[in-house]
């Protein structure tokens, strides 16, 4: 059987009532990184995607 590793960048944001969550897959942990750290030196993509929140974080999960 063989194993499948997954990277994901996740990031919860607080709202009103609870929290937001936005789990987007990356082809590596190595890119979700650089993509994590782009967003925080930036400050956000733009006006539609503020800056990181505190909750970002780069997960990798293998199967098998």
């Amino acid at each position: 059987m063989s194993t499948l590793t997954f990277a994901f960048l996740i990031m919860a944001s607080p709202v009103r009532d609870g929290s937001a969550w936005s789990i987007t897959p990356m082809p590596s942990l190595a890119v979700c990184e650089q993509v994590l750290a782009d967003v925080r030196s930036h400050g956000g993509w733009g006006d539609d995607f503020p800056a990181a929140p505190d909750g970002a974080y780069c997960k990798e999960v293998t199967s098998g």
